[in-house]
C-alpha cells in the first residue's frame, strides 16, 4: 500500500456567477436601450482670417469706390466686420455689421441687413469676420450663424465665416 501525503481541505468561497453574469447583462440592455446620441451640428465652410488685419479699415470707403467687388483687394477690405456682444446671462445684446447697429431680437433684420451688404455690386464684401464676446451663449451664436447662412443662400454666395474672440478690455 503506498501512503500518500493528504492534503488539507482549503474552504474556498462559494462565489455564485449566474447572479452577477445578469446583472451585468441588464445594465448593459440598459445602457444601450436608453442611449441617445447628440445631435449633429451643421457644418461650415470657413475661411480662417488673421486676427488683426492687414490694412486698415478706415481705407475700406475709398478702395471700395474705386475698384468695386474686386479679388484684388486686399482679405480686409473684402471683409464683413461684424461685432457680437453678450448681456445678461451671456444672450446676445448688440450686433454691429460694419458700422449699422443691428436690433439683436429679430434674426430676419439681421438676414435683410446682411442682404443689403452681401447684394450690393458696389461693395467688395465676400466674407465676414464675426468677432464674438466671449460671454455669449454657444445657442445665441450658433442664432446669428443660421442668419448669415439664410443671407449668404439668398445672395447665392458661399458662406465665408471667420471667428475672432473679443478682447475683455474692449469698449461696448
Amino acid at each position: 500500500m503506498s501512503r500518500r501525503a493528504k492534503r488539507p481541505k482549503v474552504d474556498e468561497p462559494n462565489v455564485p456567477i449566474a447572479p452577477m453574469l445578469d446583472m451585468a447583462f441588464q445594465l448593459l440592455t440598459f445602457f444601450v436601450l436608453t442611449y441617445r446620441a447628440a445631435p449633429q451640428e451643421g457644418q461650415f465652410v470657413m475661411s480662417l482670417l488673421p486676427a488683426s488685419p492687414a490694412t486698415a479699415m478706415a481705407a475700406a470707403p475709398a478702395a471700395a469706390e474705386t475698384n468695386p467687388a474686386s479679388s484684388d483687394l486686399p482679405v480686409s477690405l473684402r471683409t464683413l466686420p461684424t461685432t457680437l456682444r453678450a448681456g445678461d446671462g451671456g444672450r446676445l445684446a448688440q450686433i454691429v455689421v460694419e458700422s449699422a447697429e443691428i436690433p439683436s431680437d429679430n434674426k430676419e433684420a439681421l438676414t435683410q441687413a446682411l442682404l443689403k451688404y452681401l447684394e450690393d455690386p458696389d461693395l467688395p464684401f465676400d466674407q465676414t469676420l464675426i468677432r464674438v464676446d466671449p460671454n455669449l451663449k454657444y445657442s445665441e451664436l450658433m442664432t446669428v450663424i443660421d442668419a448669415f447662412a439664410a443671407a449668404f443662400e439668398k445672395a447665392k454666395k458661399d458662406p465665408k465665416l471667420s471667428f475672432v474672440e473679443l478682447n475683455p478690455n474692449e469698449g461696448g
